[in-house]
C-alpha cells in the first residue's frame, strides 16, 4: 500500500542514453587490492560471537584470513588499515529501496527535471552511490521502478562490480502488476486486456517473469494488484526460474481477488512491508489484537522473510500529523540532491496534499504504525527473518542514513542489537544472494564490510560513527567519501541553478 501511495515524480530512464554516457566515463576500473585491518574487534554477526584484537587480511575481494591476537601476517603489498579502538562488522543492506538515477530524470514529466543538462560522466548516479556508502550501506535491493529506470540500474550494477563507479552492490527487482481491480464485495468489472506490463492472466503472468530472468533482474517484486490466478502464477514461475520474491501481498476485496487464506497458500520469499499485513488485518476487523497472532502465525508457518520498514510508515505519520517532511538526521539533509528535494515538495508529495488527508482511513495511519511495530515484535519472537529497508527516497528518507534510521526502529521494539545488525546484513544476504556466501566477517566471504569507531552492541546510535568501508573489496575511508561526494556539490549546485530556470509546469 505504501508504493501504491507514494507518487514518484522520476519516471523511467533511458537506457541508450546510459550506455552513452557510460561510454564517455572513460574512468578506469580500481582494483580490489589487498588490505590489513590490524588489532580490530570483529563483529561476524552470523552467531553473537564478539572477536577483540584480531587482525584481518582482505584480498581480491575476499576475507583472506582473520588472525587471532598476536598472529603474524603474511600480507605482502598489503595496505596497512589501524583498526585499534575500532569495529569490524557486515556492510548494511537496504532491502527496500528506489533508487534514483539520471534515466529516471530524463524521463521525468517535470520540465524542471526532464530538461537538465547531467553531463556525460554519470555524477548523478555516483553523488546518490557514495551517499549510500557514506551511510555503512554496501548492498541495496530496488523494488521496481520504470522499464527504462531498471534498464540504467543493471547498467550501474555491472558497472559497479567492474569498479568503475564506487557503490553498493545492486539487486534489480522486476515489478509486475496488474491493472487495479474494482476493490468492492460485488463482482469485478470486466478485466482489462492481457499486456506483458500489466498480466491479467497466469500465462502472462509466468511469461513477464521469464522475460525478467532473461534480461538478467535479481529478483521478482510481484504486486498487489495482480489478479489471484496471475499472482499464482508470477509466484510459482519465479521459484521454477530461481527467482526469489519479494513485493505485496495481493489486494483484498473484489470478486478477481485473493483471499488471506490463498496468499499464504501461495506465499512469497519475503513480504516487502509489515504495513502489508496490516492491511490483511484490517479485512473483517478494526485492527483486532487477535490478528496478531493470526498473522505472525501465518508468516512464520510458512517460512516467509519481512522487510517491516516501520520508518517509512513513522514519516508517512509524521507528514499527516506536522503537514511537513520530517527532518533529515544530521548533516544529512544538505546531502539531499536538488532533484529529490522536488519529489519531496508539494505538489510532488501527495503525503502533503488535501486528497491524501481526505481519504478513507487516513484517520487510522497512527493506529496502523503502531500495529506493525507490535506485530514486527510478535514476527521477530516466532523467529522470522527480518530485514532493514526503507522505501527511501519516499519524501524524509534519505538515502544512506535512513537505513540507520530503520535499524533504530527495529531496536526499539526489542531486537538486540546484534539482532539488528543480522538483520541489516545476513539476513539479506540469505534473501537475495543466497549462493554467494552469508555476509558475515568470515573468512572466504566478500569484502562487503564497515568500519566503526565505536562498539555498536553497546550502543546501535554507534553504526552511524563509520570510518570507513569496503565496498566490493574496495577500501573507501570516510574522508574519501566525503572528499568525493563535496566535489559533487558544484553539479549539484549547477542543478539547482538549472531548476530555477524552469518554471514547474508548461505555461506557469
Amino acid at each position: 500500500m505504501i508504493a501504491y501511495l507514494l507518487a514518484l515524480t522520476l519516471g523511467a530512464t533511458n537506457p541508450a542514453g546510459a550506455t552513452a554516457a557510460g561510454a564517455a566515463d572513460t574512468a578506469p576500473a580500481q582494483a580490489a587490492g589487498t588490505w590489513l585491518v590490524s588489532d580490530v574487534t570483529v563483529i561476524p554477526a552470523d552467531t553473537d560471537e564478539v572477536l577483540p584484537h584480531r587482525s584481518v587480511l582482505i584480498r581480491d575481494g575476499r576475507i583472506v584470513r582473520i588472525l587471532a591476537p598476536g598472529a603474524k601476517a603474511k600480507a605482502h603489498g598489503a595496505t596497512a588499515i589501524d583498526g585499534r579502538g575500532k569495529y569490524l562488522v557486515p556492510g548494511f543492506v537496504d532491502a527496500h529501496v528506489h533508487l534514483a538515477n539520471e534515466g529516471a530524470i530524463r524521463d521525468s514529466k517535470d520540465p524542471r527535471i526532464s530538461t537538465l543538462d547531467l553531463g556525460s560522466a554519470h555524477r548523478y548516479d555516483r553523488q546518490v552511490m557514495l551517499g549510500l556508502l557514506k551511510a555503512g550501506v554496501t548492498g541495496a535491493a530496488n523494488l521496481g521502478g520504470g522499464a527504462r529506470s531498471d534498464e540504467d540500474l543493471l547498467w550501474l550494477r555491472e558497472e559497479i562490480a567492474a569498479g568503475r563507479i564506487a557503490g553498493p552492490q545492486l539487486y534489480v527487482g522486476k515489478r509486475i502488476n496488474g491493472p487495479r481491480a474494482a476493490v468492492a464485495v460485488q463482482p469485478a468489472a470486466t478485466v482489462p486486456a492481457s499486456k506483458p506490463e500489466a498480466p491479467t492472466t497466469a500465462a502472462d503472468g509466468a511469461a513477464a517473469v521469464r522475460q525478467a530472468r532473461e534480461r538478467g533482474y535479481d529478483f521478482i517484486k510481484p504486486y498487489q494488484f495482480l489478479n489471484r490466478e496471475t499472482y499464482r502464477a508470477v509466484v510459482d514461475e519465479a521459484g521454477r526460474q530461481g527467482m526469489i520474491t519479494s513485493g505485496h501481498l495481493p489486494e483484498l476485496g473484489c470478486a478477481s481477488c485473493a483471499d488471506r487464506a490463498f496468499a499464504f497458500a501461495h506465499p512469497m520469499d519475503n513480504i516487502a512491508h509489515s504495513e502489508e499485513l496490516t492491511r490483511y488485518a484490517r479485512i473483517g476487523s478494526d485492527l483486532a489484537p487477535r490478528d496478531l497472532d493470526v498473522l505472525a502465525d501465518a508468516v512464520a508457518e510458512r517460512k516467509i522473510a519481512v522487510t517491516p520498514t516501520l520508518v517509512t510508515l513513522k514519516t508517512i505519520v509524521g507528514m499527516y500529523v506536522q503537514r511537513a517532511v520530517p527532518p533529515v538526521p544530521g548533516d544529512w539533509a544538505a546531502r539531499v540532491d536538488p532533484v529529490t528535494r522536488i519529489d519531496w515538495a508539494p505538489p510532488a508529495n501527495r503525503y502533503l496534499s488535501q486528497a491524501f488527508r481526505d481519504q478513507d482511513g487516513a484517520d487510522t495511519f497512527s493506529a496502523g504504525y503502531d500495529f506493525a511495530r507490535v506485530l514486527t515484535r510478535q514476527l521477530w519472537k516466532r523467529g522470522v527473518p527480518l530485514t532493514v529497508g526503507t522505501d527511501a527516497s519516499l519524501p524524509g528518507l534519505a538515502f544512506g542514513v535512513s537505513v540507520q534510521q530503520e535499524m533504530i526502529e527495529l531496536r526499539e521494539i526489542g531486537l538486540r542489537p546484534i539482532e539488528v545488525l543480522r538483520a541489516a546484513s545476513i539476513n539479506a544476504h540469505r534473501l537475495f544472494d543466497p549462493k554467494s556466501g552469508s555476509g558475515a566477517v568470515r573468512e572466504g566471504e566478500r569484502a562487503n564490510l564497515v568500519l566503526l569507531d565505536a562498539d555498536p552492541l553497546a550502543d546501535l546510535h554507534n553504526v552511524a560513527k563509520i570510518a570507513g568501508v569496503f565496498a566490493q573489496g574496495r577500501w573507501l575511508p570516510m574522508a574519501e567519501i566525503d572528499r568525493r561526494l563535496d566535489e559533487g556539490r558544484a553539479f549539484e549546485q549547477a542543478l539547482s541553478r538549472q531548476i530555477q530556470t524552469h518554471p514547474a509546469h508548461p505555461g506557469d
